[in-house]
């Protein structure tokens, strides 16, 4: 991956396939990222690791407006070792179109064409590039190895936890349980909520175990993912799990999408595949002792 140097660098990043192989730094020259009314405006150049030189621009000049949609981006669906669920939003998104667009790929000086899309969306022919200039990522109960996390009272029934995470709790069975979990950051936000709500793991009794449902969401527009949880206590461990086996139902808002979605169906099955598995020690007079990890099933 290459990068520009103003920007965060991921100490690890599992999202896709294998993992990375190198995260270069280096100044992208002559760098723009716009979307206007006729579609995408973009351009960067770079040498590469063995010296090359890469220039990339593609401006679409098209007079039809474009029809963007909301995706939940199957990044996902790749990865071979995840360490967390990609909720990953794509808001505004598109693919570029093959008419009236001026498109240079090129690599030491040898131009390239662009893969094309198998079939017109939206009633245009398109390439296989596509675009969003309103993400939101969120990178759910990621694998750790360490203390479970302590939360901070709130107001009322709230819990405060980092990243501006905000616990609601309720009295499920005469237990303390989270019936929603969310956060937010600029315009968008996200929640994770638990049906009947998830218990709070140091008040679960022993031998005891729980099921239920959870949704994940955000946007209207974006849809939600379903999936499955379950509980129990053994002496003084705890073991969750956590299978987004519901997959993402996508709300789409037009006859072809609703095609696209039901013909191609890794973007709503992807989530399936994953399993969230954990095992939590519960210590007295201390923070419970957490092992967690994420699988592909």
């Amino acid at each position: 991956m290459y990068q520009q140097p103003d920007l965060t660098i991921e100490e690890r990043l599992d999202v896709a396939a294998k993992g990375l192989a190198d995260t270069i730094i280096i100044p992208l020259t002559n760098a723009r990222f716009r979307v206007t009314k006729s579609g995408i405006d973009v351009a960067f150049a770079f040498e590469d690791k063995v010296g090359r030189k890469i220039e990339v621009e593609i401006v679409e000049k098209s007079l039809k407006p474009t029809k963007p949609f909301s995706l939940l981006a199957p990044v996902g669906s790749s990865s071979a070792n995840p360490s967390y669920l990609p909720f990953y939003l794509m808001f505004k998104f598109d693919f570029v179109r093959r008419a009236n667009t001026d498109v240079t790929i090129s690599i030491n000086g040898r131009n390239h064409k662009a893969d094309t899309f198998p079939f017109p969306l939206n009633g245009s022919r398109v390439y296989f590039m596509r675009y969003s200039d309103d993400t939101f990522l969120v990178d759910w109960c990621p694998a750790q190895s360490s203390h479970a996390l302590e939360l901070l009272i709130g107001e009322g029934n709230k819990l405060n936890g980092p990243n501006n995470t905000l616990y609601e709790l309720v009295d499920h069975q005469n237990c303390p349980a989270f019936a929603r979990i969310s956060t937010n950051r600029k315009r968008h936000s996200f929640s994770a909520e638990f049906s009947p709500p998830f218990p709070e793991i140091t008040h679960i009794a022993d031998n005891t175990s729980f099921s239920g449902e959870f949704v994940l969401g955000s946007d209207e527009s974006a849809g939600v993912v379903r999936g499955t949880y379950e509980v129990s206590r053994s002496g003084e461990e705890v073991e969750v799990t956590l299978n987004p086996n519901g997959g993402w139902e996508p709300r789409p808002k037009t006859h072809f999408l609703r095609f696209l979605f039901s013909f191609i169906k890794i973007f709503r099955q992807w989530p399936k595949t994953y399993l969230w598995t954990a095992k939590i020690k519960l210590n007295k007079g201390a923070p419970p002792i957490m092992e967690s990890r994420w699988t592909r099933i």
